[in-house]
């Protein structure tokens, strides 16, 4: 509650700060006309209700500068103008006399202020969001929050770039929130051609994954989610289409609601696209640091996961690499510290396996060497999350320190489903093929929004009230 607080008092204080900026400063303004010196020309000023006074007027080898100073609220029509050149501004003299440009929202003096404002908002927030992240990470690497914490991260990251990249071509509100509005559809253009191929992509492996393992729901996730993104990256331009025909809606009355009410949506649209591909990529992150995370060599327990067996109960490729994984840290343990430990072969028999999984894994630690002493097995749990659930409980040692061996691509949401049922443990994980990957990355990334779902649901109300001011105030603009 006191970092919203602070977040609230820092907004204030910077739109406190730009507004009392802009009053002291905005109440001249400077125009710049480019000329051709050899030439004479004529300033003209035509009031329309507002009423304005020229201080200074200056003329250089390719400039005409002209500078104003506001008397009356109101607009002014100031015009250079030769034989064959007219240039015309239009003033918006506001009721505290300050001038903006060519828009009731345009540029004012001093108008940088509020870029950079919004620059150094975002700047902290960013800080808050990065000091959050690394706290969660050093108390527990594997929790969904801080695969939210990247994604957020990232994302605000973009919109810090194009914010500060703005200060130096800043021309007024409106000009800007057209800018981000219109970049949405550049982005569209870009975008459209990356999620086909990443849906190609992704189909591929998913349907390789289904022919090598078997089918399941699970294994098509990747091919729904890249069918939902290209659907929606599609979905404004058959918008268009529809409202360009409409009857009822003119999008291209700015003095009606429609054009806004489309600009709302497309933008929206494309932004929830970016935040999702944001939540992925902090996905994909936190899932390579999972693999890469250091591991002490001070442990008492490996839990070995399990999976399918063959049919005669060896081991097939994938388990056999996970118990391989285990025994390689158990060797560098020993040449470390000289401490042994115990082994848990987990999983139980499946209606197609001669004996349980975990049989298996003992009988292959046995032949590697492993003495009995040195095995606990498990043979009851048919997923992960009993995997780690029932080898806890044969974990009689207080404050054992445990970590679990499966594949790479599975470390992260073994990790993830040990910290659902409040277990502290880290993993180690052992080559396989990339289809897996995948798949991997696209389950943990549906994983996030749903157990973080409250806190996505806030950053999108929050994104969606603001796109409604900013469009408020194109409105405001092309209606006064």
């Amino acid at each position: 509650m006191k970092q919203v607080i602070k977040i609230f008092m820092l907004a204030l204080v910077l739109m406190l700060f730009s507004v009392i900026y802009i009053l002291f400063t905005g109440n001249t303004h400077s125009l710049e006309y480019y000329i051709d010196s050899s030439k004479d020309y004529t300033l003209s000023v035509e009031n329309e209700f507002g009423e304005i006074e020229i201080l200074d007027e200056k003329k250089t080898d390719n400039k005409y500068i002209v500078k104003v100073k506001a008397k009356k609220p109101g607009r002014v029509f100031v015009s250079l103008i030769n034989d064959d050149f007219q240039k015309m501004d239009i003033l918006y003299i506001h009721k505290n006399l300050v001038i903006t440009n060519n828009n009731f929202f345009g540029k004012s003096r001093g108008s940088e202020v509020i870029p950079i404002s919004i620059t150094i908002f975002l700047s902290y927030i960013l800080y808050i969001l990065i000091r959050k992240y690394n706290y969660y990470k050093r108390e527990n690497l594997y929790q969904y929050k801080n695969i939210a914490y990247l994604g957020i991260i990232i994302f605000t990251i973009n919109f810090l770039l194009i914010n500060f990249i703005s200060i130096f071509n800043y021309r007024g509100i409106d000009n800007t929130i057209h800018n981000v509005i219109n970049s949405s559809g550049t982005f569209s253009f870009f975008l459209f051609p990356l999620a086909l191929i990443t849906f190609i992509l992704v189909s591929i492996s998913n349907l390789n994954l289904i022919r090598k393992e078997g089918f399941s729901f699970k294994r098509l996730l990747g091919v729904i989610l890249g069918l939902f993104v290209c659907g929606l990256t599609l979905l404004p331009n058959y918008l268009y289409e529809v409202l360009l025909y409409s009857q009822k809606i003119n999008i291209y009355n700015l003095n009606s609601i429609g054009p806004y009410i489309y600009d709302f949506v497309e933008t929206m649209i494309y932004i929830s696209i970016a935040y999702l591909e944001c939540i992925l990529i902090g996905t994909i992150i936190l899932a390579i640091k999972s693999i890469k995370k250091k591991i002490t060599y001070d442990k008492d327990y490996v839990i070995i996961l399990g999976c399918k067996i063959k049919k005669d109960g060896s081991l097939t490729p994938l388990l056999k690499g996970r118990v391989d994984r285990a025994l390689k840290f158990r060797k560098e343990q020993l040449e470390s510290t000289n401490k042994d430990l115990i082994f848990i072969p987990s999983g139980g028999k499946g209606n197609d396996e001669i004996i349980s999984e975990a049989e298996a894994i003992r009988n292959y630690l046995k032949d590697q060497g492993i003495k009995d002493k040195n095995i606990i097995i498990e043979n009851k749990s048919k997923n992960t999350y009993e995997n780690i659930k029932f080898s806890n409980k044969l974990i009689k040692k207080k404050n054992a320190k445990i970590i679990f061996s499966t594949t790479n691509y599975h470390v992260l949401r073994a990790g993830l489903i040990a910290t659902e049922q409040g277990i502290l443990m880290e993993g180690i994980g052992s080559k396989t093929k990339a289809y897996f990957w995948i798949n991997a990355f696209i389950r943990e990334f549906i994983g996030t929004l749903y157990t973080e779902r409250k806190k996505h649901i806030i950053i999108f109300i929050l994104i969606a009230l603001l796109l409604l001011i900013m469009i408020y105030i194109t409105y405001i603009s092309n209606n006064i």
